[in-house]
């Protein structure tokens, strides 16, 4: 488990100690989001290891079994390192690293306070009704890291921020899909209940982890719609900005990737939950880094 901001030390870290210490978290995860970004300069590889730590901490807050105490209270004093990373007062090593950060690459206050609303959503256990609901919360807990990813590398167009929104639209619906069983674990339902209710699933065979070949239709169904929002990035993505923003189709590329061996193992989504392995991730983020895929 990642150490959870409690009470702030004594002794502020100094920005290189900060910036390690968001690359040992983000080492840690084992995420995809480090394989993307390994051949970026150390700038701004270091600002995306300071985002990735303060949203993995964040996103701890609401879904790590190990976190202790009241999640709301700590939710709310990662809310004020937050503001103290804007404000020159952060104690937290991952805030320290944030606030050198958000000055070097200008990155907007408001980007993060959306991303800290998708937690508290799930901390309030927020029902999914229609696909409006789904679509807004991928946007706080995805989208909002492709916003501040693709200013962190630069770009010229307007236009990629509309492919930022839309690639965290398609990797979060990507992320839904693999984690219905773990979901329905601590009982959480990320699929549309309108949509369930749609294709004659019930809430309960999902939180019971039965009704694999009833819900497979709604997965297809869902994973054609993720695949859409792929495509339209894809469109979105300006020409003039391919290049500086290779990091994040590769991320894409990654996710995309995932979704198809999802697809095609049939959504095995109440084992455990389908990863590509680190040498696959790797390699498509090469080929996209060589300009091959």
């Amino acid at each position: 488990m990642n150490r959870l901001p409690d009470n702030p030390s004594e002794a502020e870290p100094n920005i290189a100690e900060a910036y390690r210490e968001c690359a040992e978290i983000t080492r840690r995860s084992g995420s995809s989001f480090a394989s993307a970004f390994w051949m970026l300069p150390k700038p701004k590889r270091n600002a995306l290891h300071a985002i990735y730590a303060f949203c993995r901490l964040a996103d701890d807050i609401a879904d790590d079994p190990e976190v202790a105490g009241d999640r709301t209270a700590l939710l709310a004093r990662w809310r004020e390192e937050l503001d103290g990373a804007y404000r020159g007062k952060a104690q937290h090593a991952v805030g320290v690293a944030l606030s050198d950060a958000v000055e070097r690459f200008r990155l907007p206050e408001g980007v993060f306070l959306d991303l800290l609303a998708g937690v508290e959503f799930d901390l309030a256990d927020g029902p999914i009704e229609t696909f409006d609901d789904l679509r807004l919360y991928c946007y706080r807990v995805a989208s909002t890291v492709g916003l501040l990813v693709v200013r962190i590398l630069g770009f010229k167009n307007p236009r990629s921020l509309e492919f930022a929104e839309t690639l965290g639209i398609a990797v979060q619906l990507t992320n839904v899909l693999r984690d219905v069983g773990d979901d329905a674990s601590t009982g959480r339902i990320y699929l549309p209940r309108d949509e369930l209710e749609r294709f004659g699933v019930s809430t309960g065979s999902v939180l019971a982890g039965h009704g694999t070949d009833a819900l497979q239709p709604m997965l297809r169904f869902s994973a054609e719609r993720a695949a859409s929002y792929y495509e339209r990035a894809e469109d979105l993505l300006p020409d003039e900005d391919r290049r500086s923003l290779r990091p994040a189709t590769a991320m894409g590329r990654i996710y995309r990737a995932l979704l198809d061996e999802l697809i095609e193992r049939e959504f095995p989504c109440f084992e455990q939950p389908l990863r590509l392995s680190k040498p696959r991730r790797i390699a498509i983020a090469a080929k996209v880094w060589m300009g091959m895929a």
